[in-house]
């Protein structure tokens, strides 16, 4: 979500996408036709081959970026703090199992959307949307990198509601016409994150209207974010969620998706989230985001290895990289 910085800062590129090998070379036609097999791969075979071939896949990724599995390492010594650097690197490699487990499985249902049958989904706090739904109001659905955050749309009910899905365009025009079809298989209204206004001001005007709007909260684009305590660290956060919320006077609905075994997945709907408004606009947009971040910290601390972060999160830790 794009907002202007309050002190007038221009606004920065997206930085949502992490840099690695495979980003740098994701346009080559080698890389181009292993992206093209990936996709043909989940298109005809079945998730548990494609899980047994994906381990061997992880290997080779981690080997070929080296950068990124350090970067996580550090992340996951703030969220885990008292474990050893051996445990850190165990659940380095986690992320990246589990990151290849929701690649498998949305490229797998992108196919075919009813191929979602096969899959078991348990849903907590259904009760807080149904409250949120019915007060009226706008709705911000706020998810994050945590899981299968794009199953969602497809087994929450909206009621007659519709749900604008916000994103940020993946950089292989490949994957991101899979994930669009996916999308749309269940009448999600598209709204890509770009680098200016538009985006704020159609957002705005469904929120006013008491329709629902989906997001992601940990991770700039175009924002050029707001410093607050995460994990006992300072860590920049996106602005824009909590100042549409509060323009809108919309309900926050924080909502997580875990991966919990083979097709398995809980989705998670934590208690209504009120934005406060008032003179004192930094204050408030911290007070804010804080409300926002303790659930983050819950989440994130039971899956660390479902937080799909490869690079360095942490203010001091980018500090550091950039110095060496």
């Amino acid at each position: 979500m794009q907002t202007p910085d309050q002190t007038g800062t221009h606004r920065r590129g997206n930085r949502a996408e992490a840099r690695s090998v495979f980003r740098s070379a994701q346009h080559t036609l080698p890389v181009r036709l292993l992206i093209r097999g990936f996709l043909s791969a989940t298109k005809h075979l079945p998730v548990w081959l494609l899980r047994g071939l994906g381990r061997i896949v992880v290997a080779v990724f981690i080997i070929c970026n080296t950068d990124n599995y350090r970067a996580i390492q550090r992340n996951l010594s703030k969220i885990k703090p008292g474990l050893s650097k051996r445990r850190h690197a165990c659940l380095a490699y986690g992320v990246f199992r589990d990151y290849s487990w929701y690649l498998i499985d949305l490229f797998y249902l992108s196919h075919d959307p009813r191929r979602i049958d096969g899959y078991t989904f348990t849903i907590t706090g259904v009760e807080n949307l149904e409250r949120a739904l019915s007060s009226g109001k706008g709705v911000i659905l706020l998810a994050t990198h945590l899981g299968n955050w794009e199953l969602g749309s497809l087994k929450l009910t909206l009621r007659d509601k519709k749900i604008h899905v916000v994103f940020s365009p993946d950089s292989s025009s490949l994957l991101e016409s899979q994930r669009s079809f996916l999308r749309h298989a269940d009448g999600v209204q598209e709204v890509p994150l770009r680098d200016g206004r538009f985006s704020s001001l159609k957002l705005l005007r469904v929120l006013q209207e008491g329709g629902v709007v989906a997001l992601q909260g940990d991770r700039l684009t175009f924002d050029s974010g707001v410093a607050v305590t995460f994990f006992g660290h300072a860590a920049l956060f996106p602005k824009g969620p909590v100042k549409l919320a509060q323009v809108s006077e919309s309900i926050v609905l924080p909502v997580f998706i875990p991966i919990t075994g083979y097709k398995s997945y809980e989705i998670i709907v934590e208690t209504p989230l009120y934005m406060e408004t008032g003179e004192g606009v930094t204050d408030e947009l911290k007070t804010n985001l804080q409300k926002i971040i303790t659930i983050l910290e819950k989440y994130i601390s039971r899956y660390p290895t479902q937080w799909f972060t490869f690079m360095p999160f942490w203010e001091d830790d980018k500090k550091e990289l950039a110095c060496k």
